[in-house]
């Protein structure tokens, strides 16, 4: 692959439409309905004629084709979401009817990403010493990907991947897009819509990302997000103890998943415990009341590293980070659709089974893969546009989660805001500094409450540069629209039919439910 060394940005695409050459879809699309394409574009757009890559699309025409209004682009978030997982699979969005029978539905697949030119970042070629391993974690990055994909990795930018979306667009022949972008996908929709106002309808942003945290900052902003939806979680298995009978407070209930996770692992887990209540005292500390229970709050952080070392030390080479419940309770936190079946695999009601064995050799090297690729993308992307100052005083937190105690509500979170992601090199580009003053059409755009990645105290960041019209979804989860909360479903089909919504405030989706995890 040749590509531009340079990265200036800032020439718009050739005029001319890119050729689609129609291809199968690859295995993560399962619907049956759709069509898979892909086109060549520029590698930097600066420089059109000094390479190109390979993008790739897949599409879901609209069912009723006398009823439909147009393409609706969308992406998952991320970065590094695939949007051939999201589109084209029947496990991923569940896509009201509404919006299946009056819309092409477009995912393009970002560039980094297999399925468009992938980036290869492999370490085989890389001669990083051990330490330049653990201080310079983005040079070494940054150095293997060079390694492999010479010249590409500077084109890694949301600005080129809203550029590509031009492409398809164009090459698809439609004059206008609807866009509906989840979390990541917010921002990269907002950038479209910036740099081509006259080819964008309607915007949807769900669970707005606040471009002034990019990106040291997002990952700062949901330490205390995802340990609050934690909390929101074993509060709802609190309020359903006749079902789950995990304990009638929070911190009972986090005691249980506890004893869980160790019994799995061999240590229990350092995320932060929720706060104590009167119900939690010991028996006969009971006169001590909220004093006594504000005490054993304070003391909660120390008493669940003391015991993660104890366990550690008791049983050479635990590491809590083994427990499936562990991964799986990270993965659920934002998704509130799961909680139910979590808590009844925590309370040993419907066990979620991982027998050994039960996936193939390829498939598990296949989904290491693709987890690994999405990633490296990320961090590429991250540190390619980081504009936010490192935190150090976080670096002991980085070291700690990472190293010693295996926690992954922490690791990820501290490795990005302390710094130590992107160590050993700088940014490239500044992000697009999104506006939607060129729109016809004011953004919706939707936030819930309990947001653990987006928190919805920085919602505004996005609002107001974009002039969205804001509905506060009142509960925990990440992403609301298409996710099965009917309310929000209504609003959005009305706003991208009208370009109105006549609501300002929804209920977050209904708890009691039975999506699996996955």
């Amino acid at each position: 692959m040749t590509a531009a060394l340079a990265c200036g940005l800032g020439v718009a695409p050739a005029n001319a439409a890119p050729a689609i050459s129609w291809e199968q879809c690859p295995p993560e699309v399962n619907n049956e309905r759709a069509e898979c394409g892909r086109i060549d574009v520029p590698t930097y757009y600066s420089q059109p004629d000094a390479g190109s890559i390979s993008v790739g699309f897949v599409r879901l025409r609209a069912e009723n084709p006398s009823a439909r209004l147009g393409s609706l682009f969308t992406n998952p978030g991320g970065p590094g979401g695939s949007a051939y997982s999201w589109v084209g699979n029947t496990n991923a969005a569940q896509w009201p009817a509404e919006i299946l029978q009056e819309w092409d539905i477009i995912g393009v697949q970002p560039r980094g990403l297999k399925g468009s030119t992938p980036l290869n970042c492999s370490s085989d070629s890389a001669q990083a010493s051990s330490v330049e391993s653990f201080t310079q974690i983005g040079g070494v990055t940054r150095d293997a990907c060079e390694a492999n994909t010479p010249g590409y990795t500077d084109s890694l930018t949301t600005e080129n991947t809203a550029r590509d979306w031009e492409m398809v667009r164009s090459a698809l022949g439609e004059d206008k897009i609807s866009i509906a972008g989840l979390s990541y996908g917010t921002f990269l929709g907002s950038a479209y819509a910036t740099l081509y106002p006259e080819h964008t309808d309607k915007l949807l942003l769900d669970s707005g990302m606040d471009p002034g945290l990019a990106w040291n900052g997002i990952y700062a902003s949901q330490q205390a997000g995802y340990e609050n939806a934690l909390h929101d979680f074993f509060g709802f298995i609190a309020r359903n103890d006749a079902t789950y009978h995990l304990g009638s407070t929070p911190l009972q209930a986090y005691e249980r998943w506890s004893q869980k996770v160790a019994a799995e692992a061999g240590a229990r887990p350092t995320v932060l415990p929720p706060n104590a209540q009167i119900g939690d005292l010991p028996p006969g500390l009971e006169f001590s009341g909220q004093p006594g229970a504000n005490i054993m709050t304070a003391t909660g952080p120390l008493r669940v590293q003391a015991e993660n070392l104890r366990d550690m030390a008791a049983k050479p080479g635990s590491m809590q980070a083994a427990s499936p419940t562990l991964a799986m309770t990270r993965e659920a936190a934002p998704r509130p659709e799961v909680w139910d079946t979590l808590a009844k695999h925590i309370a040993g009601i419907e066990p979620i089974e991982v027998p050994a064995g039960s996936t193939s050799e390829e498939e598990l090297k296949a989904a290491n893969e693709a987890a690994v690729e999405a990633m490296t993308m990320q961090n590429v992307l991250v540190c390619n546009e980081n504009q936010v100052a490192a935190n150090p005083t976080l670096l002991p937190s980085f070291i700690w989660s990472n190293y010693a105690t295996g926690d992954p509500f922490t690791a990820v979170n501290s490795l990005y805001a302390s710094g130590a992601a992107c160590s050993g090199r700088t940014a490239i580009a500044a992000p697009i500094n999104v506006s939607g003053s060129g729109l016809a059409v004011r953004p919706l755009q939707i936030q819930g409450t309990g947001d653990p990645q987006t928190p919805y105290q920085f919602h505004t960041g996005l609002s107001q540069r974009m002039n969205s019209r804001v509905i506060t979804v009142h509960g925990p989860g990440h992403g609301h629209f298409a996710l099965g909360n009917r309310g929000v479903d209504e609003a959005a089909i009305k706003y991208l039919r009208t370009g109105e919504a006549d609501v300002s405030d929804l209920p977050g989706l209904d708890l009691v439910a039975t999506s699996p995890i996955g």
